[in-house]
């Protein structure tokens, strides 16, 4: 049987609190392009003086250092995006409303100027200067998502000025990530999966890392947003160990 090591594995990841403690259940599997173990020691070394051997190690030490893990993925739930902008994910609950002869000003460079409110609806508006109506298109334009007016040159307004603003805005349900709140991010990292040089079942489980990203979140990129994130393992309470890997064969 090949004793080769290349795994298929499913990976999930739970989020920690503060105190290390569980914070809501695991999310997985995640698609992970790298998941580094590094485990290294540092030398402490006593060296001769004398005249025979001056120079020569006599005594070389190798003290554990902690534990490297490096986590890149390209999975991108919203909250693995917040760990990767070190932050929080908190509900969107936005009720709907309407608005009824808002008054508004308008700039006289034709810029946007924010209405109060998001997600309107496309029909039923009524945008007027006095008790004259403005036409869409002509005298105004709407991004509607944003909820942002503006004035179109040519138009009624061109120059800026008060208007009144009547239209409904639609409910919005969501999740808004709070980004940079965190100086790190607590996980439990653990998975299962199959060493397809020899078929065996492979599980791991890293206890307790605190990472914080290797880089910027490009979110106007033109390929899939990715993350990696790095940092040290613990010895969990409880453990004896940082992380173990376990081979099973039956």
């Amino acid at each position: 049987m090949s004793d080769g090591y290349l795994i298929a594995g499913n990976v999930f990841v739970q989020r920690l609190n503060k105190q290390g403690n569980p914070e809501g259940g695991s999310i997985g599997p995640i698609n992970t392009t790298k998941l580094a173990i590094k485990v290294e020691s540092e030398s402490k070394t006593r060296t001769s003086n004398k005249k025979a051997d001056y120079g020569q190690v006599l005594d070389d030490v190798r003290i554990p250092k902690p534990t490297a893990i490096n986590w890149a993925f390209d999975d991108q739930p919203t909250e693995l995006v917040a760990m990767a902008l070190m932050g929080d994910v908190v509900a969107i609950n936005d009720a709907s409303g309407t608005l009824t002869d808002e008054a508004i000003t308008l700039p006289s460079a034709q810029h946007w100027v924010e209405i109060g409110h998001k997600n309107f609806a496309t029909a039923g508006l009524s945008v007027k200067q006095g008790a004259t109506p403005l036409v869409l298109g002509e005298d105004f334009e709407m991004n509607y998502a944003l909820g942002l007016i503006r004035a179109l040159h040519g138009g009624k307004v061109e120059a800026g000025g008060a208007i009144t603003f009547s239209g409904q805005y639609n409910a919005r349900s969501g999740k808004r990530i709070k980004g940079a709140l965190n100086s790190q991010i607590r996980l439990r990292l653990f998975g299962e999966g199959e060493n397809l040089a020899n078929g065996k079942q492979v599980e791991f489980d890293i206890y307790d890392v605190s990472m914080s990203p290797t880089s910027e979140l490009d979110l106007a990129g033109t390929e899939f947003v990715g993350a990696e994130l790095e940092g040290t393992a613990k010895i969990k309470s409880g453990n004896d160990a940082p992380f173990v890997v376990d081979e099973i064969e039956a």
